[in-house]
């Protein structure tokens, strides 16, 4: 039987050997990733693990393995935008508020102008139709419409 891996670092050790590096200086992770394009690697042996699920993202395995704990308000954001990098010095940490700016910021994220979309805010067109603002966003998230409603 395999001798099971108990700590960051001997895990660390095992998943730095596969990385591909780039021209960019990213490490990619070949291995398998979620459905939001992240590496993903088991360990649910590894105790020193805040909140271990039985798998861990490679680049918070790396972020822990190099810079060590992680504010509990804190998730790592990747300076590069690969979701796959693995490299300690494409990583930072920050809160979930920084890492939607930091999105802006570059571009991959905007905002909807319900205002020139709709003719009125967000919140107005939610009243109008007898639902949440949060409802909403689901809804033209989902369904790209919002007036639809499934349950109907």
């Amino acid at each position: 039987m395999a001798k099971r891996i108990t700590t960051i670092q001997g895990k660390w050790n095992k998943i730095s050997k596969r990385l591909i590096k780039n021209d960019t200086g990213c490490w990619i992770w070949p291995g398998h990733v979620n459905s939001a394009g992240y590496g993903m690697v088991t360990c649910d042996q590894i105790t020193e693990l805040p909140n271990n699920k039985g798998l861990v993202s490679t680049h918070k395995l790396s972020y822990l393995y190099h810079y060590g704990r992680l504010r509990k308000d804190h998730i790592i954001m990747h300076k590069c935008d690969v979701r796959r990098c693995c490299n300690p010095e494409h990583l930072q940490s920050g809160t979930r508020h920084d890492n939607v700016l930091d999105a802006m910021r570059k571009g991959r994220l905007r905002g909807r102008n319900y205002q020139k979309e709709f003719g009125m805010s967000r919140d107005q067109l939610a009243k109008r139709l007898g639902i949440t603002p949060a409802n909403l966003s689901n809804r033209l998230k989902k369904w790209g419409n919002p007036d639809y409603n499934p349950h109907k």
